[in-house]
């Protein structure tokens, strides 16, 4: 387990880790059972969850302030706050970290082994019999799907047996580089950009009116022959339209670009050493959205090496189905059959995936979830991925 200094400065808030940048004070006891249920009742693995008091965290830059211990109180009144309104008992513990100078209050927050959660009376705001959930950074009430999965939880024995990874090694955590600003510049559209911005401003110099008419004139010869039109063929309203399309028009190869030639790609891998093997199986692999964090949605294509007879191949892909919902990425591959006793590969074809220079030495955790026919509960896990500077 990291420690919680660690996951407060590298972490972003999640179903287990949330930031205050005050103390819940009397008038919003409501709003702290209802926080404290949420996070009991979150869909994770981990046993603890944990509030800290004194972070302002803000499109992912954070600020800390320090919290006086006299303002937090003692732990018991919290204890007792919890067991008179929330069954069944949730444990809860106060202790104090520094960061930046700065002394912060960590309410942990379990072991959360029991779930529903339920808000047992009417207090403040809540009404009773009220079930709330954690869901990414947001509190709302549980589904019915959510209580089941709940109730699954409580009733199984962790699974020890089944192993999840990155490479053969199983290992929990990857270090996956960031952008660098060379790479960024060099873009196929911004390569354009810059060309189309050269043209334009040379076209402003007094030295580019005969020059022109020379270009102008060996490109009416260029477009008899069918070849590819200089940009000083364009008049001036055409090269501001190009300016402003570039990025839509240069798409497809900035993606192959980013992608293909120097993103990142990573796969998993499951070691199922059960007795049997799990059949019919549908994976899910829960990233967090994150400013500049891009996954492809396909394997791209060079457009350079395209032609019109290649361009819309009729061979499916093997890359996983990737969807944006709500906060999170959600990757999806199904399986007919993950054998036991052998390391088997999770996705066909590796995720491709890019980060921005500003995600520099962020951790990223990805939540796993895998359903089986002849298993009845989900098998669920965290990893991360530490994202570190380009060398």
């Amino acid at each position: 387990m990291l420690p919680i200094e660690y996951r407060i400065e590298n972490e972003d808030e999640s179903v287990t880790l949330d930031f205050k940048k005050e103390v819940y004070g009397r008038e919003k006891n409501g709003e702290f059972l209802k926080d404290v249920a949420a996070f009991a009742n979150a869909l994770s693995n981990d046993l603890y969850r944990y509030i800290v008091i004194g972070v302002k965290d803000q499109n992912g830059m954070k600020e800390y302030f320090n919290v006086d211990r006299d303002d937090v109180g003692d732990v018991s009144n919290y204890q007792q706050l919890i067991d008179q309104n929330i069954e069944p008992n949730i444990p809860i513990n106060v202790k104090y970290v520094n960061i930046e100078e700065n002394e912060l209050a960590v309410f942990e927050i379990g072991p959360c082994d029991n779930p529903p959660y339920v808000l047992k009376k009417d207090y403040q705001k809540n009404k009773q019999g009220i079930i709330y959930i954690r869901n990414g950074t947001s509190t709302r009430f549980a589904k019915r799907q959510e209580l089941d999965l709940m109730y699954q939880r409580r009733q199984k024995v962790q699974r020890s047996d089944i192993l999840v990874g990155f490479n053969e090694l199983i290992e929990s955590s990857i270090e996956l580089r960031a952008l660098d600003s060379k790479e960024i510049k060099n873009s196929p559209s911004n390569k354009r950009k810059r060309e189309i911005e050269h043209e334009i401003n040379y076209r402003k110099s007094p030295f580019s009116t005969e020059s022109l008419k020379m270009l102008r004139s060996f490109d009416t010869s260029l477009r008899l022959l069918g070849s590819e039109i200089p940009l000083s063929s364009a008049d001036d309203s055409e090269l501001q339209q190009m300016l402003l399309d570039v990025k839509n028009d240069y798409r497809e190869n900035d993606n192959y670009y980013y992608f293909e030639e120097v993103g990142n790609r990573f796969n998993l891998f499951i070691l199922n050493q059960g007795a049997e093997p799990l059949n019919d199986c549908t994976i899910k692999l829960k990233l967090p959205i994150k400013d500049g964090l891009r996954i492809a949605h396909d394997i791209y294509d060079d457009p350079a090496e395209l032609s019109l007879f290649t361009r819309h191949s009729f061979e499916p892909s093997q890359y996983p189905d990737v969807e944006k919902k709500d906060t999170m990425y959600i990757i999806t591959e199904k399986f007919k059959t993950i054998k036991h006793k052998l390391p088997t590969k999770v996705f066909l074809e590796e995720i491709r995936i890019i980060f921005p220079p500003s995600l520099k030495d962020t951790l990223l955790t990805i939540q796993y979830e895998i359903y089986a026919d002849n298993y009845p509960d989900v098998i669920s896990g965290d990893l991360s991925i530490k994202v570190v500077e380009s060398h």
